[in-house]
């Protein structure tokens, strides 16, 4: 399959966000470093996932999106076998997020350093890739 044979290469990060331009800061920012892609919603995430499987090993997602929120996506994501890694970005304080945020607006560095240490975190839990 075509997405094992990409994610073996560089870990695959799933980036989402209802807003055209933070979504693509979000993947000018991660490109350089991992195979980027993208939706522009909640539901459109979904369907990625399905049809990427455990290859998605990151999703860097919105909070507030219409439709499937960030945390409504990861409740999603939570009932997978071998669910991906979750970072939440959001330009609002929200306490009823179930992980970790990064507050936009972020330095590209912070960005780069969350998804460093979700990827570390799953090697070390051995929930990466295999």
């Amino acid at each position: 399959m075509a997405s094992s044979a990409i994610s073996s290469a560089r870990p695959v990060v799933l980036v989402v966000d209802d807003e055209p331009v933070a979504l693509a800061v979000l993947q000018r920012t991660l490109e350089p470093h991992y195979h980027v892609l993208t939706a522009s919603d909640g539901l459109e995430a979904l369907n990625i996932i399905e049809a990427w499987g455990p290859g998605i090993r990151v999703v860097v997602t919105d909070v507030r999106m219409p439709g499937l929120s960030g945390p409504a996506l990861a409740a999603h994501l939570a009932r997978l076998n071998r669910s991906p890694a979750i970072l939440f970005v959001s330009g609002f304080t929200d306490p009823d997020v179930p992980g970790e945020v990064l507050a936009k607006p972020f330095q590209p560095d912070a960005l780069l350093s969350a998804v460093s240490r979700l990827l570390e975190s799953q090697e070390r839990s051995g929930s990466g890739p295999h």
